[in-house]
C-alpha cells in the first residue's frame, strides 16, 4: 500500500495554493527548531565542527471509536525532540486514503473497519509520508483512562457535542454551557459522531476539545543544553521508540513542556471521480501536510524521491509562506526534510547554505519557483540534509509579485 515516489508528488501539489492564504501561527514544532533542533544555530549560524544530526521527534497515533465501534477522532502526538511537549495533530477520518489508480477511493477510517489498528496505521503513513512509531486505538472510557494526568480544563464549545446511543436516539455528550471538563468528557466527546451528519460540522468541537488538552502542558521549554528526561521508558536518547508505548506516556512527555495543536484543513470531495459512492470524503492540501510534518515530526519524514532533500528555515511567523515554499519545492522534485521558524528577523536575500557545486546546480533551478536565491559555501555539515535554504523579503515580494505557482507534476 505504499505510494509510489511519483504518486507522492501529486499528492503534495494536488492543491497548491493560488490565493491569499489565511495567516495562522504556526505548529509549535516550527518555534522550537530554532531552539532546539541543531543547537539554536538561528537563520544564519549553524554548527560547522562536526556533522549535526536532526534529533528524533517520536511520533504516536491515536484512534478514537465511538460505541458502534467506528473511528471518530485520530490524532498524531509528535513529541519535541528534548521529550517535553509537543503538537497534537487533529487528521480527519473521513480524509481520503492514498490509493494507486486502480483502487476505488476510500476514507482512512473504512481502513480500521476492514483491516484494524494495523491498516489504519498503514493509510495514516502513506497519506502523512511518514513513519509512526506506535498507534493506539481508544473507546472513550478507555481514552479517559490514558488522559487522566490532564485533569480538569477549561474548555470553548463552537456547538454541543451530540453522539447516538445503543438504540440510535440522539445524546447531548456536552453542551456549549461546559467550560469545564476532565479527561471522562473530553475522551466521550472525542468519540462522540452522529450518524448520517458530515465530518465536517464536527471539525471545531474536535479542535477545541484536543485544545483542552493542550491546556494541561506547561509553557516552558527545556533549554539547548540540558538532557532530554522523562519518566517512561518510551524513547532513549538515540530515539529509539519502545513497542509497549501507551498513549498515557506520550501524554506524560507532551505535559512536560508547551502543547500545541493542530488541525489540517479538509475539503470535502464531491466529484464523481474522486468520491465515485459520494461518501464523507476529504481531501487534505498536500503543501500542508508537508509543512507540519516537516517542523513537528522531521525525523518521521519518508524520502519522496532521489533528488535534493532541503532543510527550510523561515523567519516569517505565519504559515504562508512556509506552506508555499514546501509546496513549490515539492514540485521540483525536492524532498523537503525539515521546516523550522528561526527568530531573527528576514534578510533581505533568500540564501542557500551548500557544500557542493553540483547541489548548487540544481538548487539554481529552483530560482523560477521561489525567486532569487543568494549562495553561500558553507562547511555545515547536516546528516540527511543536501541544502539549507533560508527565507529573505525577496521571497515574500515574490509572492507577492505573482511568482508562478506549479498546478502539475512531470512523471
Amino acid at each position: 500500500m505504499t505510494a509510489i515516489p511519483a504518486r507522492r508528488r501529486r499528492r503534495l501539489v494536488a492543491a497548491v495554493i493560488t490565493s491569499v492564504l489565511t495567516v495562522v501561527s504556526l505548529p509549535g514544532g516550527l518555534v522550537l527548531g530554532a531552539n532546539m533542533l541543531l543547537n539554536d544555530s538561528g537563520g544564519q549560524n549553524v554548527e560547522t565542527e562536526a556533522l549535526i544530526r536532526i534529533p528524533s521527534t517520536p511520533v504516536h497515533l491515536v484512534a478514537v471509536t465511538n460505541s458502534r465501534n467506528e473511528l471518530a477522532s485520530l490524532a498524531l502526538f509528535a513529541i519535541d525532540p528534548g521529550l517535553q511537549g509537543g503538537t497534537i495533530v487533529s487528521i480527519p477520518v473521513g480524509a481520503a486514503a492514498d490509493t494507486p489508480p486502480d483502487v476505488a477511493p476510500r476514507r482512512i477510517a473504512d481502513s480500521y473497519l476492514t483491516g484494524g489498528l494495523d491498516a489504519l496505521r498503514v493509510d495514516v503513513e502513506d497519506l502523512l509520508n511518514i513513519t509512526i512509531d506506535s498507534a493506539r486505538v481508544h473507546t472513550a472510557p478507555e481514552l479517559a483512562v490514558e488522559l487522566a494526568a490532564v485533569g480538569e480544563q477549561s474548555l470553548s464549545l463552537p456547538q454541543p457535542i451530540v453522539d447516538n446511543d445503543a438504540l440510535g436516539a440522539e445524546v447531548v455528550v456536552l453542551d456549549v454551557a461546559e467550560t469545564t471538563v476532565g479527561p471522562d468528557k473530553i475522551a466521550a466527546g472525542l468519540a462522540a459522531s452522529r450518524t448520517g451528519f458530515d465530518e465536517l460540522s464536527r471539525f471545531s468541537s474536535v479542535k477545541a476539545l484536543w485544545t483542552s488538552v493542550s491546556r494541561a502542558g506547561t509553557e516552558s521549554k527545556p533549554s539547548t543544553n540540558s538532557e532530554p528526561t522523562t519518566s517512561t521508558t518510551i524513547v532513549d536518547l538515540d530515539g529509539k521508540e519502545s513497542e509497549s508505548a501507551t498513549t498515557a506516556e506520550y501524554v506524560a512527555m507532551l505535559l512536560k513542556g508547551r502543547i500545541d495543536v493542530w488541525q489540517f484543513e479538509a475539503t470535502r470531495l464531491t466529484d464523481a471521480e474522486r468520491n465515485p459512492n459520494a461518501v464523507d470524503l476529504y481531501g487534505l492540501d498536500g503543501g500542508e501536510v508537508l509543512m507540519v510534518m516537516a517542523s513537528v515530526a522531521p525525523s518521521a519524514l519518508r524520502l519522496v524521491s532521489n533528488n535534493l532533500a532541503v532543510m527550510i528555515d523561515t523567519p516569517f511567523n505565519n504559515s504562508t509562506f512556509a506552506r508555499e515554499v514546501v509546496t513549490r519545492l515539492a514540485y521540483a522534485g525536492a524532498n523537503v526534510v525539515l521546516v523550522r521558524h528561526t527568530s531573527e528577523p528576514p534578510a533581505e536575500r533568500t540564501v542557500a547554505f551548500v557544500n557542493d557545486s553540483i547541489v548548487r546546480a540544481e538548487v539554481e533551478n529552483y530560482t523560477g519557483l521561489i525567486g532569487p536565491i543568494e549562495f553561500v559555501e558553507t562547511l555545515e555539515r547536516i546528516d540527511g540534509v543536501n541544502v539549507r535554504i533560508v527565507l529573505g523579503n525577496d521571497f515574500a515580494a515574490f509572492l507577492g509579485n505573482g511568482g508562478v505557482t506549479p498546478t502539475t507534476v512531470v512523471e
